[in-house]
């Protein structure tokens, strides 16, 4: 049985990556404290890869890739609405067949969100949840035994989106 607590572990694995690429400033140099830190952290049982500005982690129970090059993963739901913008971070896990995308746009908060209600309706998804939140919102949908969750909110001066699907089942 796969742990539960693996997402949360490549999740900061990720944000480990991240922090010795900004303050090392040198690619190799990142790419290697990354790898030692990381493959400590779970006994040998991750791969690292660093490529340009791109950092990509696999494991057992998933992978994420972050930084300016990142493309939607593998298998993402075709019926799961991608909007125009820049994917910045994408995480899968292979429990419970889940992703989580972050997209960075420039359109506003409020039209990225009556986006999403349109398009998650005309895919078949039933909007189970609308909440407004600070300078944000956070959507729901469900579809068979798949639920979507979104939040959309402001990151400096660009709205990002961030995607959640998981299998229920």
């Amino acid at each position: 049985m796969k742990s539960a607590c693996g997402g949360k572990k490549l999740l900061f694995l990720a944000m480990l990556v991240i922090a010795v690429g900004i303050l090392s400033g040198c690619q190799n140099a990142a790419e290697k404290a990354a790898e030692t830190a990381i493959e400590k952290s779970t006994n040998g049982q991750a791969d690292v890869d660093i490529d340009n500005d791109t950092a990509t982690i696999t494991t057992d129970d998933g992978s994420l890739e972050v930084g300016e090059d990142v493309s939607l993963p593998d298998g993402f739901p075709s019926d799961v609405y991608i909007i125009d913008g820049t994917i910045v971070s994408a995480m899968t896990l292979t429990e419970g067949e889940s992703y989580t995308v972050s997209i960075k746009t420039d359109e506003s908060v409020n039209s990225v969100k009556e986006e999403y209600e349109e398009e998650l309706a005309d895919d078949g998804w039933e909007v189970t949840m609308s909440l407004a939140i600070q300078d944000g919102f956070s959507l729901s949908a469900t579809k068979d035994d798949r639920t979507v969750t979104l939040s959309i909110g402001t990151d400096d001066e660009e709205t990002v989106v961030v995607i959640n699907t998981m299998t229920t089942n």
